[in-house]
């Protein structure tokens, strides 16, 4: 029997392995993406409001760049649901069926954050020529820096963002809620928990604009987070302090702005 069509015995740590790989390989693209790739050169005064025009490649590029660093972010958090429901697809499925489910399941899931990565790029591009936003609209200024920091606290004591990390760290029990069988299946179920870990996340990705969107550095430590939240004990309980945290800094961020200090 060849390992193409060998069994998988255990689906839990092959899938772990396969999305471990997966990740390393995407930090590797983006680590050099973000070496070749110049956003202070969309800054230039004068043309067009205050940046160069729009090219078809630097749009492509752009997009594909935030497809990169959302999916080099999130597949590292996703993987413990995806170790779940491999498990709990194994007792239906097995070989490359299997394999395929949970491939399914991952594109799901991807395809969520695929959407907000073009959203975001878009936004990005947009920023290019704002007063408020320097490096090709990649990093915020002291105003809007502020302001970001201020959504990113408030939205973590909200309840939406309860309910959607109370999902992400109890896979479980979506699965059961939201479980479809085989094949046509899979897509759907990945993507239902896709919008869960989007409501969990999508807030703190604000502070990339904070940080530098193009940061390597600071965008490993915003995924390192986000994978620790869903996953460490009682984790769920950082979200409160931290979001404290957050509205603090984010105030006496927008009072030195507005004190002309």
């Amino acid at each position: 029997m060849s390992l193409l069509s060998r069994p998988i015995d255990d689906p839990r740590t092959v899938t772990v392995a396969v999305a471990a790989v997966v990740a390393v390989g995407l930090w590797l693209a983006l680590w050099i993406g973000m070496s070749d790739m110049d956003m202070s050169g969309m800054d230039m005064p004068g043309m067009g409001g205050g940046a160069m025009p729009l090219l078809p490649g630097m749009v492509a590029a752009t997009a594909l760049m935030w497809v990169l660093m959302m999916a080099a972010m999130m597949l590292p958090a996703m993987t413990p649901v995806m170790a779940v429901y491999a498990s709990a697809a194994a007792r239906e499925d097995r070989g490359m069926r299997l394999a395929a489910r949970i491939a399914l399941f991952t594109l799901g899931y991807l395809a969520v954050w695929t959407v907000a990565a073009l959203a975001l790029a878009l936004l990005q591009l947009g920023l290019r020529g704002s007063s408020h936003f320097a490096m090709g609209g990649t990093l915020a200024g002291p105003l809007a820096a502020g302001v970001l920091t201020l959504v990113a606290g408030a939205y973590q004591l909200t309840p939406l963002k309860e309910t959607c990390l109370k999902h992400c760290r109890h896979p479980l029990t979506y699965l059961i809620a939201h479980w479809r069988e085989g094949l046509a299946g899979a897509f759907p179920v990945g993507f239902g928990h896709g919008l869960y870990c989007l409501g969990c996340c999508i807030a703190l990705m604000g502070l990339m604009f904070v940080f530098g969107a193009m940061n390597v550095l600071w965008m490993a430590v915003i995924a390192v987070y986000l994978l620790a939240e869903k996953t460490l004990p009682k984790a769920d309980r950082w979200g409160r302090f931290v979001g404290v945290a957050l509205l603090v800094i984010g105030s006496l961020q927008l009072g030195r702005v507005l004190l002309g200090m």
